[in-house]
């Protein structure tokens, strides 16, 4: 591993009461750090009483992806998004589907800073046929310092910047940044649930999903369905009816879950988990509803909540036609407005 002095110094922390202890507040766990120890993230560690990050710039997973797989359906629909992801996570997600990326152990060793690495970003997001920046893979809080600097060099390239998150940010990590989109993981509906199966906290999730609506980025949901852990239809409920009360027009994505990591003894997502989940959000009031990770199943167009006709056609990642654009946003056919950031039609 090369010396600590040469990796990123890390934003949000302070000086804690014991001799060189670190608190970082990057997100909800606000970890105390001693020297030498890293936070529970593993991507930030204590060097002699200063915080640094250890993946700053270390792009683990660089692609050129549809945004609609991130997924995002409302913005910008067909576009490509440069989609960058670091190791690390703030939760540990027992059945993650991304773990080597995400948790890769205390052990991984970091690389050192390259001077280069943001210019060749820049010269390969020029050169490309990308219109945004996504953070996405892992968890895009604890590489904040990497995707702040990368967000400027978004900004100059007038591209916008989206995130793909678990939601445990603190608060004040939105409000710093220019976000256009956002992807937030709202993974079950109880506090034990969050607290048993991904080592988090419902509250802080909802609190950072009303966050991002409040300062105006546009909002997308996804919930991976876990049979017999947060598919009940009380859960589901209970689930579709609060995104209902905090706007009718949120997407929500509902995704199937595949045997991963520690959840290898659970079989898939019945498809008939997915219908009925979708039912139940109709139901509630949501506008679209869409199903995720189910292959030959056409749940994922963009219909008209009046008048039923597909505004937006996909096939898997894949846009078929769009007939929305932001300087007409309504269905051609009933004149019903259809919330999102739509580009142009195609």
């Amino acid at each position: 591993m090369n010396s600590e002095t040469d990796f990123k110094p890390a934003l949000f922390w302070r000086a804690g009461e014991k001799d060189k202890e670190t608190i970082c507040y990057l997100c909800f766990r606000s970890c105390k750090i001693l020297p030498g120890q890293r936070g529970f993230c593993q991507s930030r560690l204590n060097h002699d009483g200063s915080l640094l990050t250890l993946n700053y710039g270390y792009d683990r997973s660089v692609s050129f992806d549809p945004v609609e797989k991130k997924p995002l359906y409302h913005f910008w629909p067909g576009s490509v998004t440069f989609s960058i992801g670091a190791p690390g996570c703030n939760l540990d997600c027992r059945g993650c589907q991304n773990s080597d990326l995400s948790r890769p152990g205390k052990d991984w060793q970091p690389h050192k800073i390259s001077k280069l690495i943001l210019d060749n970003l820049f010269s390969l997001a020029k050169l490309s046929n990308a219109q945004s920046f996504s953070f996405t893979y892992s968890e895009p809080t604890v590489f904040y310092e990497y995707a702040k600097d990368l967000t400027e060099l978004a900004q100059k390239l007038n591209m916008p910047v989206i995130w793909v998150t678990n939601g445990h940010m603190n608060p004040n990590v939105l409000k710093s940044l220019p976000i256009s989109a956002i992807n937030i993981d709202l993974k079950g509906f109880t506090e034990d649930f969050y607290q048993k199966i991904a080592s988090g906290r419902l509250s802080v999730v909802k609190k950072n999903i009303e966050t991002a609506l409040y300062l105006g980025i546009w909002v997308e949901i996804t919930t991976l369905l876990i049979p017999g852990l947060n598919d009940s239809t009380e859960s589901l409920t209970e689930t579709a009816a609060y995104l209902a009360c905090l706007s009718q027009d949120l997407p929500w994505h509902i995704s199937r879950f595949f045997p991963k990591r520690f959840q290898k003894d659970i079989a898939p997502t019945p498809v008939s988990t997915l219908l009925k989940a979708r039912e139940i959000g109709l139901d509630q009031g949501l506008k679209y509803v869409y199903l995720g990770n189910a292959q030959g199943h056409h749940f994922s167009d963009t219909i008209c909540p009046k008048c039923g006709q597909v505004l937006a056609a996909r096939n898997g990642f894949s846009l078929e036609f769009n007939l929305l654009s932001d300087v007409d946003s309504k269905c051609p056919f009933c004149q019903t407005p259809v919330v999102g950031v739509w580009g142009k039609s195609t």
